[in-house]
């Protein structure tokens, strides 16, 4: 441990206006989804489908948080002390994701086939080999599991590092480091069933051992990107200057980078995987989603395929690269919104060909992602408010205060 270092709380005020905003954003969000529901053809379909992205999305954001905040207690990293307290309000944000899950669970509860086929009575005999899985009453009490867990997890690191504010000492820490590697087992076989669940199971037929990793270094990136953009945005408005340093930024950028690359493997890694094997239940899905060059097999989805593997890839990869780049302000603010941009679409392309084979975007998208981004973002300040926005009883402050470059 390091020597116990003063410094004052650093508090967020958010005006009543902004809150009013999001408010006002997650309403017309609700408005838009459901006028979507009814103007279009399949609407219900569509708006449960879109929904199901923009959830996945922002229950990623505050997985890929919590993450974070695991690594640096296992690693008993010391330098992202300083950039911990806003990666465990995202984390500890994942209560109001559970809320979000609600339609989902009602879609589920209605054996409704508007989202999941595998919900109805009415499934082929390949889906009911499943059942003992793919049943919804154990669909909703894993899910209540999952976000169980999650909450848990978050609350306890989000209780102890606050209660380290106020009494200080070594105590709160060395509990927090003893917990993390069973938290982090956990953390990995829930986030692997919840992908499962909430995503792979969107066409039962399909299977893929690798689809949990994928799913999670999607929200390393969703969640550093969020992680880096807030504390960006942070020093901008002045809340955090100058006690964030150009390191902790550069740090936060190579770990971005780092799952930029992690994606991008496990990307490959799945497609060669499957593709090598040449399985029917399992290419097929490849084919729906564009992947597939064959004559008379192409669609419209394989224009995102590709726009993902250079907008989520290799443009990013190159971007981000130079550690000039990593240590500009303005061009990481930049790079963590286009993450963020391309991991929507990455979720878009995962659960939207199951609609049919024409890529599109119109009203029930924009209105879904408008109601849960805004509502995830409500919840985010109301916790963001209620406490110090550093962990000043950490007894390692002094040690991420006082970081230095590497290389």
């Amino acid at each position: 441990m390091t020597k116990q270092t003063t410094i004052e709380p650093v508090y967020l005020s958010i005006p009543r206006t902004v809150i009013l905003i999001l408010c006002g954003g997650a309403v017309a969000g609700a408005l838009l989804s459901v006028t979507a529901s009814m103007l279009y053809t399949g609407g219900a379909h569509r708006v449960m489908l879109s929904y199901l992205v923009a959830f996945a999305f922002a229950l990623s954001l505050s997985l890929g948080s919590l993450f974070f905040v695991l690594v640096q207690h296992l690693t008993r990293a010391g330098w992202g002390v300083l950039v911990r307290r806003p990666a465990e309000i995202f984390a500890l944000n994942v209560i109001t994701v559970a809320v979000l899950f609600v339609p989902l669970a009602f879609s589920v509860l209605g054996n409704s086939a508007s989202l999941y086929p595998w919900a109805t009575a009415n499934v082929d005999e390949l889906t009911q080999s499943k059942q003992n899985w793919l049943h919804p009453g154990l669909f909703l009490l894993r899910a209540a599991v999952f976000f169980a867990v999650w909450a848990w997890i978050a609350w306890f690191y989000f209780h102890r590092s606050r209660h380290h504010d106020l009494a200080g000492g070594e105590d709160d820490t060395r509990q927090m480091e003893w917990w993390a590697g069973p938290a982090m087992f956990v953390f990995g076989i829930t986030l692997t069933y919840a992908s499962f669940d909430f995503l792979m199971s969107l066409d039962p037929h399909w299977y893929s051992t690798i689809f949990g990793v994928y799913y999670f270094a999607g929200c390393a990136v969703g969640g550093f990107s969020i992680l880096l953009l807030s504390v960006l945005l942070l020093e901008k408005y002045g809340i955090l200057t100058p006690i964030i340093s150009d390191e902790h930024r550069r740090d936060l950028g190579r770990l971005l980078f780092a799952f930029v690359f992690f994606w991008g493997y496990i990307a490959f890694s799945q497609y060669m995987l499957l593709w090598y094997a040449n399985m029917p239940e399992t290419t097929r899905w490849f084919v729906v989603r564009g992947a597939s060059m064959a004559e008379g097999f192409g669609n419209s989805w394989g224009r995102l395929l590709v726009f993902l593997l250079f907008g989520h890839f290799i443009i990013p990869f190159f971007g981000i690269l130079s550690r000039h780049v990593k240590s500009n302000k303005h061009a990481m603010i930049f790079w963590t919104v286009w993450l963020l941009v391309m991991h929507y679409f990455d979720l878009y392309w995962l659960v939207m060909p199951e609609l049919g084979p024409h890529f599109t975007i119109g009203l029930p998208e924009l209105g879904t992602l408008l109601f849960v981004s805004c509502t995830y973002l409500i919840g985010a300040s109301l916790i963001a408010t209620r406490t110090s926005l550093l962990p000043i009883g950490d007894p390692r402050l002094g040690a991420s205060i006082a970081v230095t470059a590497a290389y």
